[in-house]
Order: C-alpha cells, then sequence, then structure tokens
C-alpha cells in the first residue's frame, strides 16, 4: 500500500478516534453534571424538610373528661395526655397548618392528692395512644377511684371494630385486634401494691354505675388546681425533651417570641426561677423596656399577652 494512501487512513482513524474521545468526555461530562445536581437537590430537598419545623418548642398537658374523686373528696383519678411538638412552617405548614413534629406524646391514668398537692401517674396507655392520638376526642374514659384502687375501663371513639376496618394495612388490623383484646375488659389497679389486673366487667359497671354521679369530678375546678403544680412533675423538662441555651429560652420568652404559654411558664419554673433577685429585676426592666420601644398595635399586644409570663416572673422576687 503506498505511503501516502497509509498516513491518509492512519489520520482518519486518529480523527475518528479523537472525535469519540471528544463525545465520551461530554457525556461523561454532562452525567458527571447531573450527579452533582441531583445531590445537591437531595440535599437542598433533606435541608428544606428538616428544617420545616419551628425551632420553638410547644408543651402541653390535657385531662380528659372522666375524671372522679374517691369517697372522702381527698383524691381525683383522671386520664391525661402530655404532649410536646415544634409546629410545622414553611411550605409544610400549607394548607391547614401542617403537621407538627412530636418529641413527647403520652397519655396515662393519674391520680391527683387534693390535700398534699402531689401528682402520681400510674400507668401509660403510650400502645394505645401510638394508634389513637392524644386527643381527648378519640377516647372514652370511665373511672372509680376508691381508696386503694383506681378501677378503668377504655375504649376508643368509634368503637373496636370500625377501628378494625378502618386499619389501613393487615399490620395495622392485628394491632388494633390486640389492643382491643387487651382492653375490651375492665382492669384494676392497686395503688399501693402497683399491680393492674383485669376484673369482671359485669362488677365494674355496677361500681360505674354507683358512682359517676356522687364522684363526678368537675374539670374546670381540677384544672385550675393541677396549674399549680411544676410542670416537671408531669415529666415536662424542657432540658431532656428540647435541649437548647438558657439564654436562648429566656430571650424567646421574655420577648413572646415563643407563643406557647405553657413552655414559657415552663421556663419560668425551670430556668428563670434558679436565677438571683438581681438576674430576675434584669429581665422584668428588659421586658419593661422592649415593651417601651413597641408603638401602637404591636405594643398592646405585647403588653396583653405577655402579663401572664411578667407576673409568673415578678413572683419569684
Amino acid at each position: 500500500m503506498p505511503a501516502a494512501i497509509v498516513r491518509e487512513v492512519s489520520e482518519e482513524i486518529t480523527n475518528n478516534r479523537d472525535d469519540i474521545d471528544k463525545n465520551t468526555m461530554k457525556k461523561c461530562c454532562l452525567n458527571l453534571k447531573a450527579i452533582f445536581v441531583i445531590k445537591i437537590l437531595t440535599v437542598s430537598m433533606a435541608f428544606l424538610f428538616t428544617s420545616c419545623h419551628s425551632g420553638y418548642l410547644s408543651i402541653g398537658y390535657q385531662v380528659y373528661p372522666g375524671a372522679v374523686w374517691n369517697n372522702k373528696h381527698t383524691k381525683v383519678a383522671f386520664i391525661a395526655s402530655k404532649t410536646a411538638y415544634r409546629s410545622a412552617k414553611g411550605i409544610t405548614s400549607l394548607p391547614d397548618g401542617g403537621i407538627p413534629r412530636y418529641l413527647l406524646s403520652n397519655v396515662g391514668l393519674y391520680v391527683f392528692d387534693y390535700e398534699n398537692k402531689i401528682l402520681n401517674e400510674l400507668i401509660s396507655f403510650n400502645e394505645l395512644a401510638d394508634c389513637l392520638g392524644p386527643y381527648s376526642s378519640k377516647w372514652d374514659v370511665k373511672l372509680v377511684l376508691t381508696d386503694t384502687m383506681v378501677y378503668y375501663l377504655l375504649a376508643p371513639v368509634p368503637d373496636w371494630n370500625w377501628q378494625i376496618e378502618q386499619a389501613r394495612t393487615p399490620e395495622n388490623s392485628q394491632l388494633m385486634a390486640s389492643l382491643k383484646e387487651r382492653y375490651k375488659q375492665a382492669h384494676a389497679f392497686d395503688m399501693y401494691a402497683k399491680n393492674d389486673k383485669v376484673i369482671d366487667s359485669t362488677a365494674f359497671n355496677n361500681l360505674f354505675a354507683e358512682s359517676k354521679d356522687v364522684y363526678s369530678c368537675d374539670l374546670t375546678l381540677l384544672n385550675k388546681q393541677l396549674a399549680e403544680i411544676p410542670l416537671t412533675n408531669w415529666g415536662l423538662k424542657l432540658d431532656e425533651i428540647y435541649p437548647k441555651s438558657d439564654r436562648e429560652y429566656i430571650e424567646e420568652t421574655i420577648y413572646l417570641q415563643n407563643p406557647s404559654s405553657q413552655t414559657r411558664r415552663a421556663v419560668i419554673e425551670q430556668i428563670i426561677a434558679k436565677l438571683s433577685k438581681a438576674e430576675i429585676e434584669l429581665l422584668l426592666e428588659k421586658m419593661d423596656a422592649y415593651k417601651n420601644r413597641l408603638e401602637g398595635l404591636k405594643k398592646t399586644e405585647y403588653e396583653f399577652y405577655s402579663k401572664d409570663t411578667y407576673e409568673q416572673i415578678k413572683a419569684l422576687l
């Protein structure tokens, strides 16, 4: 083969190889860019959704209807929930406020000693609460309290059969059926022996019928008394549920950045109460100075909504 032809063929092969290499490089670059973009979007979305809940903690408790006195009117038995959550914000709060990020959601049986101002949690029903939620409207509660025993019968609203039929998966249906077997009968909790046992439902119904009108406790009166019980007695401890610096908790409290009045109360009880008299006075001065810098509606709103917080702090002096 003539040398000229060999060179021509060689050059053509080289040029084709260069074109192939260039195309391969372009494809590699495009793939790398696509991978990079996907990773950036993944990280961005992860950050977006992990940061779509408020940095402010909301805590509280709710006493369910059905609270009852003992025969001496010295103690009250009741079912209550205690919750701690961070509210949804940004796009996750649309259109209906979004789903809070719960850090604590418990339901339990409590006895409150009126004379000694002592609150005791006897049993938790968290497995049942996980299915029904911590809202009192989902629970049907029947209680009887004696000097030594708390008798109780719990059921969901709507009833067990409805809950089982509406379960979204076979696993949930089986779980609800298991809970039905566990709670369909009445129970008795011995406050001294600290044990819980199943009792005959007919006997319970007779006890309940005899006592429900005589020993029913007014929730308004009960909640007024419970408002004097430190939130730590409920197990609502800030440093365990959502740790932050004392400074952050104090500032969001005195400037009303956190809309939860119960959380502000917890900050006062668990953090501000430990400060010196001079430090507490300084906080009150800061609240007064902040209020005086505001104008119009903002000043009126701050003055109105900060009143309880201000008085609670002032009471520590």
